[in-house]
């Protein structure tokens, strides 16, 4: 349990709200699994165009919300409920998915990290990753194929996420039976590479 006595359940059902000029829609869903979240992340490619001078822009090609459509269809299992387009289910997977970090604490060698998520706040305790973690880390977490014009494409790995987090954490607080989804590891794993490379988790050296 965390501070504030909030606990993530990851088994509950979630009432989802949607307001729309019709009313609130409200969809039962079940939380995804960890197979599910990185499954949707594959099939969610994404596209960075170099623009020159050091620029790039980032692009989700068309498509991406007819993914999230079928996602949140099996989501709701045949359950019934108001009827949502594509658009509406991803806005439904943003907020589930949601893992804000509200703040990054040194403790020894290792990181205390608070997560915001939906409903509550969590908080994770993970050692501060190596050199080799991060790079090992990196390798595995993104894949890029370069394409024409100029273009890449990125998918995302958020299974790597699972091994790292698995090896530096020390203690989660504010899950039932201790059970983490992979998208609030893969928001704490990052956190804690983040702030290792700022020097938050760094001595400075007294000459440089």
């Amino acid at each position: 349990m965390s501070e504030n006595g909030y606990v993530f359940d990851a088994a509950r059902q979630i009432a989802a709200k949607l307001r729309s000029a019709e009313g609130v829609k409200t969809i039962a869903i079940r939380f995804p699994t960890d197979d599910e979240w990185i499954e949707r992340q594959r099939k969610r490619k994404v596209v960075i165009k170099q623009l020159g001078r050091g620029k790039s822009e980032t692009i989700v090609p068309p498509g991406s919300e007819e993914v999230d459509a079928e996602f949140v269809a099996r989501l709701r299992d045949g359950a019934g409920g108001p009827e949502i387009d594509a658009f509406e289910a991803s806005r439904i997977l943003e907020d589930i998915s949601r893992a804000d970090v509200d703040d990054v604490i040194p403790e020894g060698g290792a990181f205390r990290i608070l997560l915001r998520v939906p409903g509550g706040t969590t908080a994770h305790v993970l050692a501060m990753p190596s050199a080799k973690d991060i790079i090992q880390y990196r390798r595995a977490f993104a894949r890029v194929l370069d394409g024409p014009f100029n273009q890449q494409e990125l998918t995302i790995n958020l299974g790597a996420t699972a091994e790292l987090y698995k090896r530096l954490s020390q203690k989660a607080e504010g899950y039932y039976a201790g059970a983490v989804p992979i998208i609030h590891q893969a928001a704490v794993v990052k956190a804690a590479i983040d702030a290792l490379e700022t020097g938050l988790g760094v001595a400075e050296p007294e000459n440089f």
